[in-house]
Order: C-alpha cells, then sequence, then structure tokens
C-alpha cells in the first residue's frame, strides 16, 4: 500500500488546492469577487497612479490681433500603493500525513478540512478588510464591563443612542461581536487604544486577550460582552481590537496599516487616522502625523475626495430614512464626476438597507426589478445598476455607489504557496510537524475618488 509523503502532497496541494483557490468565485465574498485585479502596474512592492487632475488653461476667445492665450500645461498627480501581505498558516504532525493513505482514513479528512479552511478563511478575512480602513478594527469598546469582560458597540450609533462615555460613534460601532464569534482561547485578540486625546496618537497593546466566551445582546441593548483571561489594558474612548500584528507602530507614511485598504477609507473625504481613531468623545482627531489615502492631502488637493452624503447633523450624529431623492442625488454626483454609462456601476448595502428600500419601493406600489451583476451575482435594480448585498460585511447604515473601473486591487501576488525552499510542506524544526503556508501580496488601489459615493446615517430596522 502506496503512503502519502511530502512529494505527493505537494503536488496535491500544487494542481488540486492552488488552482481552485485562484479561480473559484468564493460567494460569500461579494466585494472581492468584482474588483478587477491590476499586475500591470506593479513595480517592486509598490504600485504607482498617474491621476489627471488640470487641464491647460491655455485657452480662450480673443480679439482680432489680440494677444494669445498664455500656454500651460496639464495636471499630474503620482499617487503611490504601497502592497499589504496576507497569510494563512496550517500545520500537521508526521502521523497525520502518514495516516493518509487511502480514502478510509480519517486523518485524510483532517488534512483536506485544514487545507481548504485556510482558503476560505483567508478569502473571508480579505473581504472583511476590503470594507475597512487599513487598521484592522474588528470591533469598539463601550463603556462597562469587569476584570474578565469587555463591552463592545453592538448598535448603529445615532442621537437615539446616544452615550455620555460609551465609547462613541465610530467606524466598527456597530460590529458588536460579529468578527470574534469564532475566537476561542487558542487565537487571541490584541487591543488597540488611543493613549489620550492631547497627544493625537495611540498605543498597539501586546498583551494578548484570550477571548473564550461571548454574550450578545437584544433589543435595545447597546452591547456585546466577551470573555477573556485577564484583561491588562484599562479600557477608554477610542479604543479599537484588532488582530494579533495587524497593526503596527505609528509612521508618517501609513506603513503601521499593516492590513489592505478597503471601501470605508477610500469612499471618505479626508485622513485615513481619522475614520479609525474618531469617536465621540475626542471627535475629529487624528494622529499627529496625518495619514492620507495613497499620500495625497485632500486639503492640498480636494479633487481626492469622494462623495459623502452625512446626516445634517455630522456622520453618526443621527439617522435619516431612506428616500428615492437621497438615491438620485448620490448617483448623479458620481455620474456627473465619471460619465454617463461609465459610472456608478454597482452599488452595496447590508440586507437590512435593502429591507428598507423594498419596503419603500412596493409602498408606492413600484415594481420591484432584479438584475445580474458580473460573477453571477443578481441585486435589486436603481436606474439601470444592481443594488448588491454584503451580508456579513457591509458597514451598517451605509449605502456605497461604486466605480469599479477606477477601483482596483493592484496585486504582486495572487494566492500561492510559499515554496521558495523546494517544498510546500516544511518541516518544523525541532517536531515531528510540518506546515504549509498561503499567501497573497496585494492591495485596494482608487485611481479616481470623486467617481465613488456613500450616503451614510440611514435608519433600519435592528435585526
Amino acid at each position: 500500500m502506496a503512503y502519502a509523503n511530502l512529494t505527493t502532497w505537494d503536488e496535491v496541494l500544487k494542481t488540486f488546492y492552488l488552482p481552485a483557490i485562484q479561480e473559484q468565485l468564493n460567494h460569500d465574498t461579494p466585494l472581492a469577487d468584482i474588483i478587477e485585479v491590476n499586475e500591470e502596474d506593479v513595480s517592486g512592492k509598490d504600485a504607482t497612479i498617474e491621476m489627471h487632475y488640470g487641464r491647460n488653461t491655455g485657452i480662450g476667445a480673443r480679439a482680432d490681433g489680440g494677444v494669445l492665450p498664455t500656454a500651460t500645461y496639464q495636471k499630474f498627480k503620482t499617487a503611490t500603493v504601497p502592497c499589504k501581505y496576507n497569510y494563512g498558516r496550517v500545520s500537521f504532525t508526521g502521523p497525520t500525513i502518514a495516516a493518509t493513505r487511502d480514502e478510509r482514513g480519517a486523518y485524510a479528512r483532517v488534512v483536506d478540512k485544514e487545507i481548504t479552511g485556510v482558503v476560505t478563511d483567508l478569502q473571508k478575512e480579505i473581504n472583511r478588510q476590503l470594507w475597512g480602513c487599513g487598521y484592522g478594527v474588528l470591533a469598539r469598546w463601550y463603556n462597562g464591563g469587569g476584570t474578565t469582560t469587555y463591552c463592545l458597540q453592538r448598535l448603529y450609533r445615532s442621537a437615539s443612542y446616544a452615550v455620555a462615555s460609551g465609547g462613541g460613534n465610530a467606524f466598527g460601532s456597530a460590529f458588536g461581536v460579529k468578527y470574534l464569534k469564532e475566537l476561542n482561547s487558542a487565537v487571541p485578540v490584541v487591543l488597540s487604544s488611543m493613549s489620550s486625546a492631547s497627544s493625537a496618537s495611540f498605543t498597539v497593546d501586546t498583551t494578548n486577550i484570550a477571548v473564550s466566551g461571548y454574550t450578545e445582546g437584544t433589543g435595545s441593548t447597546v452591547y456585546d460582552t466577551i470573555t477573556c483571561t485577564n484583561p491588562t489594558v484599562t479600557e477608554a474612548d477610542g479604543t479599537f481590537y484588532v488582530r494579533p500584528a495587524s497593526l503596527g507602530a505609528v509612521t508618517t507614511s501609513g506603513g503601521h496599516r499593516l492590513e489592505m485598504m478597503g471601501l470605508r477609507g477610500i469612499v471618505e473625504t479626508g485622513r485615513i487616522d481619522e475614520v479609525a481613531i474618531k469617536d465621540e468623545a475626542y471627535s475629529g482627531v487624528g494622529l499627529a502625523n496625518a495619514d492620507w489615502l495613497q499620500g495625497i492631502n485632500t486639503g492640498t488637493y480636494p479633487w481626492f475626495k469622494a462623495n459623502v452624503d452625512a446626516h445634517p447633523s455630522g456622520r453618526y450624529a443621527g439617522t435619516r430614512a431612506i428616500s428615492d431623492k437621497l438615491l438620485q442625488k448620490m448617483f448623479d454626483k458620481c455620474e456627473l464626476n465619471a460619465g454617463k454609462g461609465i459610472g456608478p456601476n454597482v452599488i452595496f448595502t447590508t440586507q437590512e438597507i435593502r429591507r428598507e428600500i423594498i419596503e419603500l419601493w412596493t409602498a408606492d406600489r413600484r415594481f420591484v426589478n432584479t438584475m445580474d451583476f458580473d460573477g453571477g451575482w443578481m441585486g435589486l435594480e436603481f436606474n439601470g445598476i444592481p443594488i448588491l448585498v454584503d451580508p456579513v460585511d457591509a458597514i451598517a447604515g451605509e449605502i456605497y455607489f461604486l466605480t469599479t473601473s477606477d477601483i482596483q486591487c493592484y496585486r504582486m501576488s495572487d494566492y500561492d504557496w510559499m515554496s521558495k525552499d523546494g517544498a510546500i510542506l516544511s518541516r518544523i524544526s525541532g517536531y515531528d510537524a510540518y506546515e504549509a503556508i498561503l499567501f497573497r501580496y496585494a492591495e485596494l488601489g482608487c485611481k479616481r475618488r470623486n467617481t465613488q459615493g456613500v450616503l451614510c446615517d440611514i435608519a433600519f430596522d435592528e435585526d
């Protein structure tokens, strides 16, 4: 009877698992599915985008014999998109590999589950990152807790849920335990928090918090709780949670952002650090060293701003009902910059807001049409483009209008297995065990930010 060995497993990983990773459409990751991949404009560790933002003004009408217009030039700005590096790691003992001799071997199923599992997990992790801002926000702290518990905000923040010292209104305030449910004591979470309002910085706590359980709030309860082992950090307004080592020390270039950029950072008018750090107590405070998307200061270059329509009192300060007028105004803003028939070409939102839109349209006795989109996705139709839903990662209370031709995934490497030392399965020194490491080097970049838009602070019924 032939036993599996490291050589045969290398071939399995190359010829079976790898093509499946690269070619399949994972229908739990709709945003990742529709974003175009660009490998041509990646050089070294970065991608560069040449942005045309100014016309030649040496034009105009003159009188007969008048002085001709002064010659000027087209204006360009180069943006840099540094690649981010994501990994998935699995390991097996020697006896586990040896036991994969036939289909009856129980361990064969274990190996298969681990390999396919890490593939799915990494894909879903990247889809989550594509909705974020690069800071790895998994949850936000809410006032309260005990010696072995933390409270996490779980309701979309608005005036009706105002809390004097509850952590504030910010990106991630509705996550609750959504991204922590599947964690356990073997998969710790690292706490990241602002040090103070005056220093305009944050500290990354390196003491892992081992999550051993959670409780979800119900009804009007504004928080979930996680049970953890001996938390050592005193929570304060601005505290948020990230995966271990997924956020580095602050740098001037945004190098502390180790995750991929996402829509929350791209469809924005200002600084990326304020997206992650802003909260009720420290409204508008960011890092001392400003963190601009792709290095472009929107104060100096206002054309590099997305279209953001928030509540009249400010983003997260209240909620408003969805209306056709709101939808049409944002569509028109994006179309004006993108061009008719170019963008926006897709709308993304949550299941809850899709229900609000259906209720709005059916109340007016209108037909609710659907249409197909690339990758097999189907959504409600609005102005000839689909309204798609990302059921897990879309941001509560927000509707994104995207011109996908201006958003690309700049990729150094597609999903692949580390094999520079000649083998995909490598021995772990000092143990009868082997590991395989899956990786992907890529970053989300934006060529034209003003063709993207978001409707914020939309009211909806909590699930």
